[in-house]
Parts: C-alpha cells; sequence; structure tokens
C-alpha cells in the first residue's frame, strides 16, 4: 500500500510540474479618445492691461478672430435713487453709471455681458454690478449679458455702487484687467 501510495504521489507530483499557459485574457477594444487629443475651450488670458481716460475708445484683441472695440464714458454721480418713483439710494455713498459701447470688430461671435466689468474703488476693491444696491437703483435699463455677432454693436450703462466719486472702470474678461478707465 505505501507503495501504490507513493507511485500516486509521483504521477501527481509530475503532473503539476508540467508546463503552464495561462488563460488568455481579452483585450480593451481602443477608444477614439485614447488615440486622438479632444480640442480644449480656449480661455483668453491677459497679461497686462491698458490704461486709459474714461470716454476713449479702445480696440482689444484675444485669441484669433476676436477683437472689439469698447468705449466706456465718463461717469454720471449720483447720491439718490435713479428713478423719481422707484429704487433706493446708494448704500455705499454714491452709484456710478458709465455708458459702455461695444463693436465686434473680429470673425467671431463673443459672449459679452456686466459680469465682464468692475469698478475699483480705493478703500473698497472691487465692486460688480451686483453689489451694494446697484440692482436696486431704479436705473431704466442696464447691459445685458448677450452675444455679439461679427460687425455688431451693442450700448448699455452699467451702475455700481460705491463709497468714493473716483476710481477705474475695468473690463476683464478672464478676471484681470484687459483695459481700464480711469475716472
Amino acid at each position: 500500500m505505501r507503495r501504490t501510495a507513493g507511485i500516486v504521489g509521483l504521477v501527481l507530483l509530475l503532473a503539476g510540474c508540467g508546463p503552464f499557459t495561462p488563460a488568455p485574457r481579452p483585450r480593451p477594444t481602443p477608444t477614439p479618445s485614447a488615440h486622438r487629443p479632444s480640442p480644449a475651450p480656449t480661455i483668453t488670458v491677459i497679461r497686462t492691461g491698458r490704461v486709459v481716460r474714461a470716454g476713449t475708445t479702445v480696440p482689444f484683441q484675444a485669441q484669433a478672430g476676436v477683437s472689439l472695440r469698447i468705449r466706456a464714458s465718463k461717469p454720471s454721480l449720483s447720491r439718490r435713487r435713479l428713478s423719481s418713483s422707484y429704487g433706493y439710494a446708494p448704500s455705499r455713498g454714491y452709484y456710478v453709471t458709465f455708458l459702455v459701447t461695444m463693436v465686434n470688430t473680429g470673425r467671431r461671435p463673443i459672449d459679452i455681458g456686466p459680469g465682464d466689468f468692475f469698478v475699483q474703488v480705493s478703500r473698497q476693491g472691487k465692486v460688480t454690478t451686483l453689489m451694494g444696491n446697484a440692482p436696486y437703483s431704479g436705473a431704466s435699463a442696464q447691459l445685458d449679458a448677450t452675444q455679439l455677432d461679427a460687425g455688431q454693436s451693442l450700448s448699455g450703462p452699467l451702475t455700481f455702487d460705491v463709497r468714493a466719486p473716483h476710481g477705474t472702470l475695468a473690463f476683464a474678461p478672464d478676471g484681470s484687467a484687459a483695459i481700464s478707465w480711469t475716472y
């Protein structure tokens, strides 16, 4: 019996030492994005901005096919609401209102609006059209966010609620001032 058990053990041992071939793994099928990079959106990055006096028209060029001509008027100032029948007085002291005119001089449409502008005032920092009582000023109209097609122009007021009647209006399509109008 010992001899039989030894032979069976030897046979099992030799059977386990044979060549080993692993089962073939299925290969994943390549996806198109793995071979070709997909296009990424273009971001306008401003390195230095141009500083001019309020009332000056300024050309602005970004990436290929995108260019504007922008003018910001000298601001009108008010310490009261901008309507005789509704609205609130400025919460910080002054409303400054600029008439902004833009012309798309490029070949591509451009999305633009009040969010592309801010006012910088000493002791207050950056101020947008949504801060303070500016949205409740009683102004009859404000510049709306819109898309300007090639050759199209747009004009509208922007009102800011600020502490001081002097400062800088900035056009900042990427958050940093590309054009600054001092007033």
